[in-house]
């Protein structure tokens, strides 16, 4: 599978450059040469790849042989992750991003233990693209904007499938049954502390169900990633 690298906009032409931090580490990092074979994408879905024709200091250009566009599926997948300690936060965002989240909303839930800084969307896009690469998906999730529970509630629709999981529900995930016309399915995972009763109460007020991941409580960091696993395998993708 061809190495992937992410460019903030592929050009018309018949080449595509690529500079700056991406072609620094195809250049200095990976040591690509002439005539190896890469993808170039836009964040977005849309991609080229082609041999490499030329090679600079810190920068790299290939001839187009193919363009492409990743299928944008429904029901979008969007995980409404609690702030997680900042060891665990690479760690997290990375299982989101294999696992197929097209959304990621920071949620600043009560009992976090970490706060949402003016630097933690940079680092959170940083890991995303990252895990994007090694997984060699061209389209990224979406990072939103942190929210506090109470602009979480207002970003519901009607038609949302809003799953909680929580440790003393008393439905497996398993157990979810999914209309063909859902078109957002959110997974709301609370942090280390877990949700509060009050939280808990206004989701389900919000038509959120509670479910949870079997016997064993699962870390916030990885809780994610196993019930985007569940989610995809119920609704067909995997």
């Amino acid at each position: 599978m061809l190495s992937l690298f992410f460019v903030d906009q592929l050009g018309t032409g018949s080449t595509q450059e690529l500079e700056g931090d991406e072609g620094h580490h195809a250049v200095k990092v990976m040591r690509l040469q002439i005539g190896e074979e890469i993808k170039i994408a836009d964040k977005s879905g849309n991609w080229v790849s082609g041999a490499i024709t030329e090679v600079g200091k810190k920068s790299l250009k290939i001839d187009i042989a193919q363009r492409g566009s990743a299928q944008y599926l429904k029901p979008e997948l969007i995980v409404v992750q609690a702030v997680t300690k900042s060891d665990r936060i690479k760690e997290m965002l990375e299982l989101l991003t294999v696992a197929g989240a097209d959304r990621i909303i920071p949620w600043q839930a009560e009992r976090c233990i970490s706060k949402w800084q003016s630097d933690s969307a940079n680092k959170w896009s940083i890991a995303i693209k990252e895990a994007a690469k090694q997984a060699r998906r061209v389209r990224l999730p979406e990072l939103a904007d942190a929210v506090t529970t109470n602009q979480l509630l207002n970003l519901f629709q009607a038609g949302d499938q809003i799953i909680t999981l929580h440790e003393v529900a008393k439905s497996n995930i398993s157990q979810l049954k999914f209309a063909a016309d859902t078109k957002r399915i959110f997974l709301v995972i609370g942090p280390e502390g877990g949700i509060s009763d009050n939280e808990i109460d206004q989701l389900i007020a919000a038509k959120a169900v509670t479910v949870r991941m079997g016997e064993n409580v699962l870390r916030s960091a990885h809780a994610g990633f196993a019930a985007l696993s569940v989610v995809q395998t119920l609704i067909g993708r995997w």
